[in-house]
């Protein structure tokens, strides 16, 4: 299992990959050295961390996961090596889990580097912002909490998207799921049963009703992983040929 990591993890340095996960973090800094240096920082760092965090949820974490499912899956689809791959000498299941420990791990490096980004801006926007002022300091323990909970919450969104890039050789099922699910998202937002929509389950962490949040994170966490438990049984028994 490990070699097969190791060789997942390989195949990323010829893609365009790292390059989508790179753009998130960028954004958010270039996007919160303006806000902070114009002098339209929030009052406070908790309130710097919770917009960011947010920004996130909302948007970008959707759009990372569309990017990296999909540059993922293309690495077989691509080339039509899906028949090469699965006639390894290891079980098509450990393959199709490798596959999703990938995805879900640079996604987490993404949150990380997202958390690391917002940070690093009002620091830099504060320096060049003559009138840049935020009370308080900065919370890592707030950030990593927020972060956090956001990734468990948007595991379903994340096995769903998986599934659709892996099962799917056209970029255009994928993108067209997550691109409609986050347009739906900014529809519902104030739905009461938004709740239930897997899109919005990580902006869900920041609700201010009283256990919604934990029951976004609860529903996201153990939906995502039942989701990418029957995909990769399901895709494993597939015939690739």
């Amino acid at each position: 299992m490990i070699n097969i990591l190791i060789a997942e993890a390989t195949k990323l340095r010829r893609s365009l990959v790292l390059l989508v996960a790179a753009t998130p973090p960028v954004m958010v800094f270039a996007l919160g050295v303006l806000v902070v240096a114009s002098g339209n920082a929030p009052e406070n760092w908790a309130m710097h961390t919770m917009a960011g965090s947010a920004i996130w949820a909302f948007f970008l974490l959707p759009m990372s996961v569309i990017g990296i499912t999909a540059l993922i899956a293309q690495l077989e689809h691509g080339p039509g090596t899906w028949s090469h791959t699965l006639a390894l000498p290891v079980p098509r299941w450990q393959v199709f889990l490798a596959k999703a420990l990938v995805s879900l791990g640079l996604m987490a490096i993404v949150s990380a580097a997202v958390a690391a980004a917002g940070y690093a801006s009002a620091m830099i926007g504060l320096q060049l912002g003559e009138d840049a002022v935020m009370e308080g300091g900065f919370d890592p323990a707030l950030a990593f909490e927020l972060y956090g909970k956001m990734f468990i919450a948007g595991l379903l969104v994340m096995a769903i998207q998986w599934t659709m890039a892996m099962r799917f050789r056209s970029f255009a099922a994928p993108v067209s799921v997550g691109i409609g699910g986050t347009f739906v998202a900014v529809a519902a937002t104030s739905a009461e049963k938004g709740l239930y929509f897997p899109w919005l389950m990580p902006v869900n962490v920041l609700a201010s009703e009283s256990g919604r949040g934990d029951l976004a994170i609860l529903m996201g966490g153990i939906g995502g992983v039942i989701v990418f438990a029957l995909a990769i049984v399901w895709l494993s028994r597939r015939d690739w040929g």
